[in-house]
């Protein structure tokens, strides 16, 4: 996503106003049936995320009511803009709900995509000429990831699949951007960490992937949206969740072609929106008892550094707008 972490006060200012935006399409009502027009939907974006994604699969076409979008840099201020009211949906990462979901149980996953379990789209990377051949050779260095991502939480299954522990490595918490330009610069040793920001560490910056840390388990996406959106814009919310989950399935077998639009639509460098195309692949599944207990064992996999233990994550989701007839089944 364009943008910086530290402009993260610009969203909370611009919640004013997206709130009279809210409050004035609500007035208009869904009624629980079909989308108004006169209503708002206020979506969230990634860099490499769902605009681009959309739009490259044509389904962002003839759709009968407003979508604003909101640029931001990673999945903490995305989600903040969701607490606050400031925003009605984004895509992130099971590890950002989680985290999230720990500190304002109003929030609802309402929307599941599996990567499956041999998922590429996240990895722990050393620089090329290193001499690093496993995670165990990595005790004491810097690592840098970001917190409550998807990079972190690999991280720690990575660390634990080693027999090792946080405390056996040094972790810097940092923007992806700025961890990308610490690595380059040898600030540190290894970086965990998503694409596109893997793949701009790969063709750019001599890093190579040390492990992706497959655990057997399918890792996640969730659309996430909070109640008060949930009660005033149910049918914007599940046409929109269907338009994407067409989305990505169009993406899945038209890599080049989303590759593209990918570099296109935000800048990217063509080889990396290709890296990035070819490694992201995503396919929409039934919220089911499954996907919720995964996240259970994701909070395990946080363990006292994590979200607290102490919720019931299985409150979080809200499987009633997850009616998508595509979402049949996780990929292998």
């Amino acid at each position: 996503m364009a943008g910086h972490p530290r402009k993260r006060p610009i969203w909370r200012g611009a919640s004013v106003v997206l709130a009279l935006l809210s409050a004035a399409a609500s007035l208009a009502g869904c009624g629980g049936k079909q989308p108004d027009a006169a209503q708002v939907l206020r979506v969230g974006n990634q860099r490499g995320g769902t605009h681009a994604l959309m739009l490259a699969a044509g389904q962002l076409k003839d759709v009968p009511y407003k979508i604003e979008w909101a640029e931001f840099p990673n999945a903490q201020p995305l989600i903040e803009a969701i607490a606050t009211n400031a925003l009605d949906l984004g895509l992130v990462g099971g590890p950002s709900f989680l985290f999230a979901y720990k500190n304002d149980q109003r929030l609802r996953a309402i929307q599941a995509l599996s990567g499956g379990t041999k998922q590429e789209v996240a990895g722990v990377l050393v620089h090329k000429n290193a001499s690093f051949a496993s995670m165990r050779d990595l005790r004491g260095k810097a690592i840098g990831t970001t917190r409550g991502s998807v990079g972190h939480s690999l991280l720690l299954q990575a660390l634990r699949q080693s027999g090792m522990k946080p405390s056996d490595v040094r972790i810097s918490f940092v923007a992806p951007t700025e961890a990308v330009a610490a690595f380059a610069s040898g600030d540190l040793d290894a970086l965990a960490i998503w694409v596109p920001y893997l793949a701009t560490a790969v063709l750019r910056h001599d890093a190579r992937v040390l492990t992706y840390a497959h655990r057997g388990t399918s890792s996640y996406l969730f659309q996430v949206t909070s109640e008060s959106s949930i009660k005033d814009k149910r049918a914007l919310l599940e046409d929109f969740s269907r338009r994407y989950g067409r989305a990505q399935s169009w993406a899945n077998s038209h890599p080049r072609q989303w590759g593209e639009i990918l570099a296109k639509e935000t800048g990217l460098p063509l080889d990396v929106a290709n890296y990035t195309a070819e490694h992201m692949r995503w396919w929409p599944v039934p919220i089911d008892a499954q996907v919720i207990e995964s996240q259970r064992v994701a909070a395990r996999d946080f363990g006292t550094g994590g979200p607290a233990q102490n919720f019931d994550i299985a409150r979080g989701f809200d499987a009633s707008l997850n009616t998508d007839p595509t979402a049949k089944g996780k990929p292998d």
